[in-house]
Formats: structure tokens, sequence, C-alpha cells
């Protein structure tokens, strides 16, 4: 009966151990940002009252249902009127084995609360990268929201789903 108990252990802790393995290599992760706004700029367009384009940069950090953790940085261009609008993302995520992870992708913005947070939802692709993602393609999205206004520095929050893998 001991036998069994401790072969039923070692099994169920590899199971665990190779399961996040398994989804990394077929090329699906899961996962969270979390992000601070580090520089924004925008302009007033003029046409209606509350249109303004933007530019911002924002980094932070990137956990990954693996227990992976890397660094994101992106910067978005944005086309807001009264806080609802769409928007455009390039990132990369720096790996701790230096290996980096290039996407680009975009979605929407819709204010919520007067404009005290947003909600964001979104796709982005995977376009290339270095180390162990160089030649990485694929989809993924993305939804989440911002905490804070665009001109004090906010913090961002996304959960994401990828599948990205060499072709």
């Amino acid at each position: 009966m001991k036998r069994w108990v401790l072969f039923f252990a070692m099994l169920l802790s590899v199971m665990v151990l190779l399961v996040p393995m398994t989804q990394a290599a077929d090329g699906t992760m899961t996962g969270r940002f979390s992000l601070h706004m580090i520089k924004a700029e925008t302009i007033e367009v003029g046409d209606v009252p509350g249109h303004v384009l933007g530019i911002a940069q924002q980094t932070g950090v990137v956990f990954y249902s693996t227990g992976e953790v890397a660094r994101k940085t992106n910067t978005d261009t944005f086309d807001y009127v009264k806080g609802k609008g769409t928007f455009v993302d390039y990132s990369y995520y720096t790996h701790q084995d230096g290996s980096i992870l290039f996407t680009k992708g975009g979605g929407t913005a819709i204010p919520l609360d007067g404009g005290k947070g947003t909600a964001f939802e979104g796709i982005f692709e995977c376009t290339g990268g270095t180390g162990r993602f160089e030649g990485f393609k694929g989809t993924g999205t993305f939804k989440g929201g911002r905490i804070g206004d665009i001109k004090s520095g906010a913090d961002y929050y996304f959960d994401f789903t990828m599948n990205c893998k060499k072709p």
C-alpha cells in the first residue's frame, strides 16, 4: 500500500511540473501584465470636444502562468474622444535568460467611473524575437484596465492568452 501512495505522489508531482512546460512548448501561454505609465504626450485634435491623439510609454512586469517572470516595455499610440477610442501597441518582453519577444497589437478603450479608469480589450501578434524567441509568430488576446489618470502616471493590468511559437 505504501508503494502505491509513494508512486501516486511522485506521479502527481511530475504532472504538476510538466503541465506548465507542455503549455509553453505548444506555444500557448497565459498570464498577467502589470504596467506603469512612465511618459504620455497628448494633443487636442479640435474637431469635437475631448478628442485627443497621444503617445505613451509603459514599463512593468509579466507574470506567466508557468511561473516565469519577464519585463515588458511598450509604446502606444491612441486616438480617444472623451477617453473612448482605439490604440496601437508595440511591445517587447525581456526575459531573465536575455531572450526578447516582440509583439504588435491594438484594441479599444472604454472609460469607466467618469474617466477615473479605463477598460481595455484587444488582440496582438508575436512578430519575432531573440534567443529562444527567434522566429516566433502567432497571435494573442488581452483584457484589462487602467487605474488613475494618464497625466499623473496611471497603472495598468492585463490578463492575456497567446499562442506564439516557431513556425
